[in-house]
């Protein structure tokens, strides 16, 4: 739909922010139903008063702190779960990825998700660390090779579905596939790793990060 990744993200943010229209509405809208070229430079140019004007919406649906946060994401001040961070002097020492369709909860299927979010961990805790998407095309005749390179610096992933072939392949990228149950947020699950870095991690996944093998301390 965009070619232009901070486009997207922006974009992103604001289907999430207006939830009561569709995204063909909402371009419309920014665009005024003209032939209007959506840039980042264009979207932070529109002003409260223009948006209000041709609003395709109830505007009592609008409150001021709404508008606020609709402006927010056309400058391109994401929310928190798109907004990518990098922590001074902090290095990952585990980098998970997540399928998901917003950013909020894993709700993706490996096979057709576009849209990864990288979460890095340290022992301070975590950080969205990247915000990465699989644009597709026809040609591509390999697309899940084409995502697992887009992942090939990550350890785990995590998805809501994944076929065993599609699996095998990230495996071979030394990529550790997680199936997780519908609902499940990333930020739970952000919180579940954290806890394990904390502790002795399983076998597989201590060699995959090059830490010690916690069943050596075991006395038999």
């Amino acid at each position: 739909m965009f070619d232009n990744d901070r486009l997207f993200w922006r974009m992103l943010a604001l289907f999430q922010s207006l939830p009561e229209l569709q995204p063909a509405q909402i371009v419309a809208w920014l665009t005024d139903e003209r032939d209007e070229t959506l840039t980042t430079d264009y979207l932070a140019s529109l002003n409260t008063q223009q948006l209000e004007a041709r609003f395709p919406y109830a505007h009592a649906l609008m409150s001021r702190g709404r508008w606020s946060r609709v402006r927010a994401c056309l400058r391109g001040e994401l929310p928190a779960h798109l907004t990518v961070q990098a922590p001074d002097a902090r290095r990952p020492q585990l980098i998970a990825a997540f399928c998901s369709q917003d950013g909020l909860t894993i709700n993706g299927h490996f096979g057709q998700g576009r849209l990864f979010f990288i979460y890095a961990f340290d022992d301070q805790g975590y950080w969205l660390h990247d915000l990465r998407r699989y644009p597709g095309s026809q040609e591509d005749k390999e697309p899940n090779e084409s995502r697992a390179r887009l992942l090939e610096d990550c350890h785990l992933l995590f998805c809501e579905a994944i076929g065993g072939p599609a699996a095998a392949r990230l495996i071979r990228h030394n990529i550790h596939p997680m199936k997780v149950s519908p609902g499940f947020t990333l930020l739970s699950q952000c919180e579940a790793l954290k806890t394990l870095l904390a502790g002795r991690l399983p076998p597989w996944l201590a060699k995959r990060l090059e830490r010690d093998n916690p069943l050596e301390a075991r006395v038999f």
